[in-house]
């Protein structure tokens, strides 16, 4: 039995998972996590490499490390990949990937990697049974689920619609069955919050035979959320609701 288990590898799993090893709350025997990738935070990263993120919509505080500062150190000491971007540091893609993967081999979060998909848990005396998609029985006294919105695509009904009726020319970009990019025809339209992105790397495949579709006129803001979340202005008053 294990004391741990973490439903999903990806950032959040992999940020849990490095605190409890960090600050001895478990050791890495005694640690499961179990993803249906062959690595931590695969997807994450095939998701940012297929709209190529350059930034991230994060400032330098946001990482897998216990630490606040353990980017922008990392950061410096790293001669090839020591970028960030405007007043609040966002770290470029390669530099947060890089420092992910030192967190996660200096941890050695891969020795408690368990390759699988959950399909249920339940709740047995004072331990957790967890069982996978193959009938595998893992069982610990704590669980922690860190899946992602990624594992539950927003498709629109309109869109439904569209792809039954043309499977080939309508995608989500997150869609693990997605084929390459280079390969779709144009003209083509694209939709969503991660949109931009997307659109100028098409942009450069398919020169003037893009077109973004929003609803509102371009709003240009530093992050993705609040990053009053990150201290005491919002998360005090939280804890009290």
């Amino acid at each position: 039995m294990f004391d741990w288990l973490v439903i999903g590898g990806g950032i959040h799993g992999c940020t849990i998972s490095t605190y409890l090893i960090k600050y001895g709350k478990v050791r890495i025997e005694k640690l499961c996590i179990i993803d249906p990738h062959s690595e931590p935070m695969a997807r994450w990263k095939r998701n940012t490499e297929r709209i190529s993120m350059q930034y991230l919509r994060s400032p330098s505080v946001h990482h897998i490390d216990v630490h606040p500062f353990s980017l922008q150190m990392f950061g410096k000491s790293s001669e090839e990949h020591s970028q960030f971007y405007g007043m609040y540091k966002r770290p470029s893609l390669q530099l947060f990937n890089d420092h992910s993967d030192k967190v996660i081999s200096e941890t050695n979060l891969k020795k408690s990697w368990h390759r699988g998909l959950v399909k249920s848990v339940l709740k047995i005396n004072n331990s957790w049974e967890v069982t996978s998609e193959t009938g595998e029985i893992i069982r610990s006294k704590n669980v922690v689920i860190a899946i992602s919105v990624n594992d539950q695509l927003l498709i629109p009904t309109w869109a439904e619609e569209l792809a039954f009726q043309h499977p080939k020319r309508v995608h989500h970009i997150f869609d693990d069955k997605l084929p390459e990019l280079t390969e779709m025809k144009s003209p083509i339209a694209i939709i969503g919050i991660t949109a931009v992105h997307l659109a100028i790397k098409m942009s450069r495949e398919y020169p003037g035979e893009v077109t973004l579709i929003k609803r509102h006129p371009f709003r240009i803001h530093d992050f993705d959320s609040d990053p009053g979340w990150l201290g005491l202005k919002r998360q005090r008053p939280y804890r009290k609701v």
